[in-house]
This record gives structure tokens, sequence and C-alpha cells, in this order.
């Protein structure tokens, strides 16, 4: 039995006895019981009794001590069932006095629990008074706290240790205005009405007159009980209006199980959260637009009365009526439209970061902060962070989210050795400048960006892919490469960043889903064909959004080489072609071939595939165009997905480019703080990777804005960001598992533990296998030095002199390439499709039944397609390849960390120092003991470490 449950049997009192002795051994459970059955019981009477303000007042009376708790039970049972229950064991819990004083002044922190009673009881003008500040609630200010008056002579009675017994003369029905005074503890509070010509005294007030000890603190409470309302169906010829019309029916019927409130909400289903809607309407079909029938809110509403499946339940929300039913049905099948609403709490929430000055040069006051809203957060939902993590589990940490691979004995050694404070900072600073960082960043943004050898229709990506190689290690804003990205001109080498359009072809839809998933944070795809039916986008939506790519054209184009004309370069390559026909030998013939092909290469390196961006045209309604706002083959002008139109006097994928990046657009920081957030904690802060919320709608909204404010302030400075982060305490806390649950919030009380991705267990064993990993990277793409060269040819034989050079490398090459064959024929298959390097410097991706692809890396056709399960021929391959035969061999760095250890525990100890970033334990050492013997069998020893599944997660 859970939490919920148990709590809801006790309320009913049909718990036994071994029920009860549990539920007591869990003191925060019952406190939640004793708070959910005062609250139920005083809402019960202010909602359900007539004559509220006389109920509420009886309620009030018995929370300061004027009546026993047991006789209240019973009034309340009289006045709400009709009938007086024999004596429950819940009478016998402490006073309720919070629960009434949170309906009397319940404004904590900017809101209250229960808006509707807040309202319904005009305690808005209580509130301000008695706190002096203006009250705001739904967004709107319902009360102004009253102008400073002159003084009025009080008198106040001394505090009385005796019980305070009130009078029993009927309170008038006329109820003065009252000027409210406090007096410092103990003395209670008086309230004494304006009007009164004489002074009663402490031990006699009157029903009106109220006392209070002190304001309650913050409560969760199980239900939100509502008072009938008037429905309201709007008219045949209008739109019915979710939040107008629909929703305070959710919020009366069906919010008491179903809403963020609750721990568990029933069947994990939130109605008072449209991701939470959104989620469940893709798994279950909670809502499906236009398809009543198939929506399981309507069906399960919809079913007959006396059907135990049918909602809401008996006696756990009110009954809907056939008219509300049907007003829903009727919501459902004109397309379920939520318009502006995104979550009850989103209307409510005052962030409090909203205007906060960030100086992103002041590192560590900045991760500060962000340290601090973490922890506000925990402590308001009764958390705590999980200590630091030792240096070790550190160390690896970093290395493995900075550069992605492990650190090699000799990097941990020499940061244990280390005594500077300093030192985590100090490392952060040395991975973000290294090559590692480069390389592991580049397999991050290709996994994102799509990027491939092979691009659409045979087009070579190779100068795409060494163009985001550079950018990452130009360190090139985020923004400034997102417009390069979106807005290219030109052919081959001169316009690499084409690739971004080059690697859909044609196909301008699926680039524009990829540009509003990757810096929008969004999913459009649905909306292509029909309006999508778990978000917001139309497919009108979707295809004014397309037309601002209407411009971009692909093309190809033979280009001059430095001032040599293409036709010159041409005729030179035929010349060659030639020779290589003219039957000489065969050496000779594959020399001029090879020349040939070089003139060829530098040809289209210098025009090639490419884009043209002009000023394009308007969106073009589809054939098949279904929707009463248009008609198929209406043109239609280009729009954004939200916010103001941009200027449109540019041509349209620069408006775009400009739109997407502009610091005004909220998601654009928003989704690229959320992705790097991901990418070191293990989980993001702001809804899904791909669909991200609402600052308004974010767990802890304070962070989420805080660190849009991080983003725009360091100029889209990606290792910046990543520097901060690093810094902050919270990633360099232990490492916990994430919830089960996945409607249980993960607020960070430090990382997730998580698997590697392919890349990194790759490249891992490389740092293992290869001395110098990283210094040894060549990051630019072959040809490149060759065309640099040529840029500055003036006449026919300088291109020729270029192109013979490139020959003689490309022999070679070949050279090496034959070694390196050799070498891979010696390896398992798994490993063929490169030598023994890292994962950036292989074929992207890499070829099917490669180890790379065994373990995870997608093949790029959608966005981060990678992915991190566990297989059986993983652990096949782990046991048994042959590839730790070169993990292990002679020379390579975890060979050399272990030559001249004496003794096999020393072994053991450089063995996991190298694999594991560790000491081993002694229960460790001795297994090592007992499985090895007294055989220094590296090999054995790497394969069992390498096998464990500590190397395969980070922690």
């Amino acid at each position: 039995m859970n939490d919920n449950e148990a709590i809801d049997k006790a309320v009913e009192g049909v718990l036994s006895n071994e029920e009860w002795q549990a539920l007591t051994n869990d003191p925060e459970v019952l406190k939640e019981l004793e708070l959910q059955l005062g609250m139920d019981a005083l809402l019960r009477v202010a909602l359900e009794k007539t004559g509220t303000p006389e109920a509420l007042t009886e309620a009030i009376e018995a929370s300061v001590g004027a009546s026993p708790v047991e006789d209240l039970m019973f009034s309340i049972e009289a006045a709400t069932t009709g009938t007086r229950q024999q004596r429950r064991w819940f009478t016998s819990l402490p006073r309720w006095t919070t629960a009434a004083a949170a309906v009397l002044i319940g404004f904590i922190s900017g809101s209250f629990a229960w808006p509707d009673v807040f309202l319904w009881l005009d305690l808005g003008p209580t509130v301000a008074q008695r706190t002096s500040q203006r009250v705001i609630l739904l967004g709107h200010i319902i009360a102004e706290p009253p102008k400073p008056t002159p003084a009025i002579p009080l008198s106040f009675p001394p505090p009385q240790p005796a019980p305070i017994t009130l009078a029993t003369t009927p309170t008038p029905k006329t109820e003065p205005v009252a000027q409210v005074v406090a007096v410092p503890a103990p003395a209670p509070m008086v309230v004494v009405p304006k009007s009164e010509p004489e002074k009663k005294p402490a031990t006699a007030l009157a029903k009106a007159d109220i006392v209070e000890a002190s304001l309650p603190p913050p409560m969760h409470l199980a239900s939100k009980p509502k008072g009938d309302m008037a429905l309201v169906i709007p008219d045949a010829s209008m739109k019915v209006d979710f939040e107008k019309h629909v929703l305070p029916i959710l919020e009366r019927s069906c919010f008491e199980c179903h809403s963020g409130q609750l721990k568990k909400p029933k069947g994990g289903i939130r109605l008072d959260d449209l991701e939470s809607i959104r989620e469940k309407s893709r798994s279950d079909n909670l809502v499906l637009p236009h398809k009543p029938d198939k929506s399981t809110l309507v069906k399960s509403i919809s079913l007959n009365a006396d059907d135990d499946k049918r909602m809401p339940p008996p006696n756990e929300g009110k009954p809907l009526s056939a008219e509300e039913i049907a007003l829903i049905r009727r919501w459902v099948d004109e397309g379920a439209n939520f318009a502006s609403w995104t979550s009850m709490r989103a209307k409510e929430v005052i962030i409090l970061t909203q205007n906060e000055v960030v100086d992103v040069s002041k590192l560590q006051a900045v991760a500060e902060r962000i340290d601090e809203l973490i922890e506000a957060d925990l402590t308001k939902h009764r958390m705590e962070p999980r200590p630091l993590a030792n240096d070790a589990t550190w160390l690896r940490r970093v290395y493995l989210d900075l550069v992605g691979r492990i650190p090699s004995g000799d990097e941990t050694r020499r940061f244990s050795a280390a005594k500077e404070p300093d030192k985590r900072s100090r490392l952060i600073n040395e991975l973000l400048a290294s090559n590692g960082h480069v390389s592991h960043m580049f397999n991050y943004w290709c996994d994102l960006l799509r990027a491939k050898d092979n691009l659409a229709e045979g087009v070579q990506g190779d100068f795409y892919l060494a163009w985001i190689k550079q950018s990452i290690r130009d360190n090139k804003p985020f923004d400034e490469w997102t417009r390069e990205l979106l807005s290219p001109e030109g052919y081959g080498w001169r316009a690499p960043a084409a690739g971004y359009y080059l690697r859909d072809g044609e196909n301008r839809a699926a680039n524009i889903e990829s540009t509003a998933t990757l810096f929008l944070g969004t999913q459009i795809s649905c909306a292509q064909c029909h309006d999508h039916p778990y978000s917001r986008w139309t497919r009108k939506d979707y295809h004014q959004f397309l037309a601002w790519t209407s411009g971009i054209k692909t093309a190809s184009k033979e280009d001059a080489v430095g001032i040599v004309e293409a036709e010159k370069i041409r005729e030179a390559a035929e010349r060659y072609d030639r020779l290589a026909m003219a039957g000489m030998s065969y050496e000779r013939q594959q020399k001029y071939e090879r020349i040939k092909e070089a003139l060829l290469a530098l040809q289209r390196a210098a025009g090639g595939a490419g884009v043209v961006n002009d000023a394009g045209g308007p969106a073009v309604l589809p054939e098949d165009y279904q929707y009463p706002d248009g008609k198929p083959g209406d043109a239609i002008p280009a729009a954004v997905l939200y916010g103001e139109a941009p200027p449109t006097d540019a041509r349209p994928a620069e408006t775009l480019a400009a739109w997407v990046t502009s610091p005004q657009n909220t998601r654009f920081s928003l989704t690229l703080a959320n992705r790097l957030w991901a990418k070191l904690f293990g989980l993001p802060f702001a809804g899904r990777i791909d669909q991200v919320r609402e600052i308004a709608d974010c767990e802890n909204p304070d962070l989420a804005q805080y660190l849009v404010h991080v983003v725009r302030e360091a100029k889209y400075d990606v290792r910046q960001i990543l520097r901060i982060l690093c810094l902050t305490r919270a990633y360099q806390r232990e490492a916990g598992l994430p919830p089960e649950d996945s409607e249980i919030v993960y607020r960070f009380p430090g990382p997730i533990v998580r698997r590697l991705s392919a890349e990194q267990v790759w490249d891992s064993m490389m740092a293992l296998a290869v001395k110098d990993l990283d210094v040894k990277l060549n990051f630019d793409p072959p040809g490149v030095a060759a065309l640099e060269a040529a840029v500055g040819a003036k006449k026919t034989s300088d291109v020729t002199g270029v192109a013979r050079k490139m020959a003689g490398e490309e022999e070679r090459e070949m050279k090496a390439d034959q070694r390196r064959a050799r070498l891979r024929k010696e390896m398992a298959k798994e490993f063929a499709g490169g030598g023994l390097e890292r994962a950036s410097e292989l074929p992207q991706p890499a070829p099917d039944g490669h180890f790379l692809r065994m373990f995870g890396q997608g093949n790029r056709d959608s966005i981060g397609d990678a992915w991190s399960a566990s297989t059986v021929p993983q652990a096949l391959l782990m046991l048994n390849s042959d590839f730790f035969d070169h993990v292990a061999r002679s020379g390579s760095p975890l060979a050399e960390s272990l030559r001249g250890l004496n003794n096999l525990r020393d072994v053991a100890r450089g063995a996991f120092l190298a694999v594991l970033t560790r000491e081993p334990t002694q229960k460790e050492l001795d297994a090592c003991q007992e499985t090895l013997g007294d055989a220094r069998n590296a090999k054995a020893l790497a394969r069992m470490l390498l096998s464990t599944a500590e190397f395969m997660f980070q922690k």
C-alpha cells in the first residue's frame, strides 16, 4: 500500500490495526495525514455547510482551543453527512491550528493552496491588511494594502494563560470593518471592530472576533474541494475555450486525483499541466484532437454510472453532468486547443530571478548562485543535496564529460599529487582547451546535426565535418555558427556550412523540423500533414515556418581554382587521363590517374555542391489541406512559430537565422542551456531535450530563468557555459540513480549515474591502447592544405604542381593504409573501418557491425538517434574480442603503467588506477589474488576490469 492509499484509508476510517501501526512508523506520512484531516474537515464546513461565514468562524474557534477536536469532528460529520458516527481514532490527533489559519490568511509567498476558496471568501483585503503587501493571485492583483491612517488608540489585554472562552451570542448579520493590529508574541493579536463602542474582555470575545497566534508554514495537501459553479456552454458558432469552459470542470472534478499537488497522481495522469497531458496522449491516447471516441479522457468520463472504470470514481470528485461531458467531447472534436494555457502553476508562479543581473566574468559567484537556487528548491521539497564526490570519482567524471574518455594513469597520478586548493578549476580549464575536448564535442554535435561523410544525393560531407571541427576548435559562439548554418551561400570549400542543407538535399521539410528541434527545443513534424495532436502547432503554422527556407536551393558548379579557369583545369585533367591510358607501366598509369583525380578534386572543392540563397517566396498550402483557415493552393506569407515577426527586408533564410538567434528569443537560450545541463548532469532541467518547457512550467523556474541569463551574458560561449556548470557544487556532488518513476521530479541533489556513450567507451579504450592519443589529433581534412596552396594559383602549371604533390601524398597514405589494413585483418571485424584512433577520426558514422555501432552510435538519420541500452552482443564482445590483445600489448599505456611492478597486488593497483581511476579495495585485491593467483597477467586483468559495469557507467 502506497502513501496516498494509506492516507485515503485513514481519512475514511478503514485502516486495520496492522496498517495503522505501519503508518505511525512513517512520521512524514503521519504529518501529511494530520494536515489532510484538518484541512479536508475545514473545507467541508466552509464549502458545504450553509452560512459559510458562521461555519468558518466555528472552525476557527475550535482551532484556537475553544472546543475539543472530538466535538468538532462530530459536528462536522453531522453538518456534512447528517449522522454522528462513533468516535474514530483520528479525533485524538493534535489540534489543527495551522490548517484553520491557512484558510484565514492563506497567502504564503505570493500564492494560496486553494485560490477558489480564497476568492470566494473574499480574504484578499484581510491578507493585504495583515501583511501590508499587495495580494497577487492567478497573475492578478486582487487586493492592495491599506493606505496609512492615523493611529486609533486601542487597549490590549495581558496574555492569559487560561484557555480562551468564546461568547455564545450570535454573530451580527452586518459585520463592521475591522482595524488589525499585531502585538509581539506570546500575546495574541486582537481584532477590534472600529464601530464597537465598548471594549470586551479577552475572555469573552464575540464570534466575529478572531484570535491568531502565528502565520502558518507552507503545506502540501492532497485535495482541493471546489464548490458548485454555473456551467458555461458556448454558442454553436463559437469554439470551446479550454481555460474558460473545460478547465473549471477538470479542476473541480479531476484535480483531486490527477494534479501535481499529489506525490503520485493516480494512473500517472496530471491534468493540471499541459506537457504531462501531452506525454500521456502520446503513450495512452489521453487527448486525441478531433478524435473524442479514441481519447481515453472522453471515454472514461462517458462510461455508465455503474461502471467501475468511470471517472471520477464515486466519492472522489463531483460527477460530471451530461452537459459537461458533451462540452469536453465537443472541445476534443474541435481539435483540443489549449490556446496559451500551459499549466496551473504557470499562472501563479513568480520568478524571482526574472530581472537578476549575471556577471559571467565572476565564474565562481555565478556557479554559487546556481547552487543556491538548486539547494533552495531541495529545501522547499524537504530534500538534501548529496555529499561532494571524492577526487577520484570527480576526476573520472570530468574527463568523460569534457574530453570523452577516462584519464590515463599518468593523468590520474598527476592530479592526485597536486596540492593546490583550486586544482579542480585548473583542470577544468585545461580540459576545455585540449584537443580531446574538440574531438569529444565533435561527436556530440555531429549526433545532433546528423552530420555524415556522405550527405544526400551523393554529396561528400568532408568539408562540412571539417567546418564543425574548426568551429569547435575556434570556440565559435553558438549563435554565430547557428546563423552560418541557417543562412549559408556558396559552394564547396568556400561554403562548408551549406552541409546543413545539403544533408537533406531538396527535402526542406526534414531540415525545418531539425531546425525547430535543435535550436528551439520543439517538435513540429506531425504538423506537416495535420494539426499537431500533442502540441499547439497547426498545419498552417508548419508551412508558414517552412516558407523561411523557400529561398534555399541546392546546386553544384565547377569553379576556377585561384584565377585559373575551370576549362583549363579540365583540359589538364584530360591530358593526364590520356597519359594514363598510353600503355605505360602499371605504376606510372596509377600515378597519372592519381594526378588527374587530384585536379578534379581541387576543382570540386573550389566549386562542387553548395546552395543558392535567394529571395524565395510565400508558402503554398498543400493540395490535401483540410482546415477552414485556408484552401489548397493558397499562398501565405512566411511566419515565425511564436513571438513577434522579424523585419522581412532581408532574404528569408537570413531573417529566420536572425529570429532564431535573437537574444529576445528565450527558447533558443533555454534550449542550449537545457542541452548542456543534460550533458553534464544526465537529465534536463526544462522538460525533455527535444520538447523544452516554458520557463514558468519548469520545476525550478528560478533556476531555468537564471541559466537563460547565463547563456545570454556568456555570449553563447559553449566552453564558458560548461566551465560555469562544472564549477558548481551540484556537479561536483556524488551521483545517484534517476527516479524509477518518470512522474517523480528529479531536483538535482547531484548528477545521475548513467551509461557511457559508444564514443566514450571506444575513446576510453583507445586511451589505454595508444600513447598520447589526443596530442596526435590532426583536425585538418584531407586536401585542405593543398587547396589553400592552390587558391593563389595564377596559371595551370601552379594547379598541376599542387595536384602532383597531392598524388604523392596519396601514394604514401595508401602504403600506410596497407599497413593499417594488415593490422585490421588481425583484429576482429568489429574494429574494421578505421585504425586505433579516436571516434572523431573514424568514418562518420562508423560502418554497420563496427564496435561503435554495436554500443549505440546512431546512423544519424534523426537527431540524437544514438542509444545506450546494454545488450548480450556487447557483453560477448567485451568478453571474447581479440581487441584486448591490443589494449594490453607491449608499449601501450596500460602495459607501460604495469611495467616494473613486482607482485600481483601492485599490478592490480596499477590496473585499477588505469581502468577505473581509483585504488582497489582490500576485498577487490583479495578477489584478484583468488582469480589470478601469483601470475601477473595484465591482459586477463584488463579484460576483467573493462568488462565490469563500473567501467561502462559514469557516476
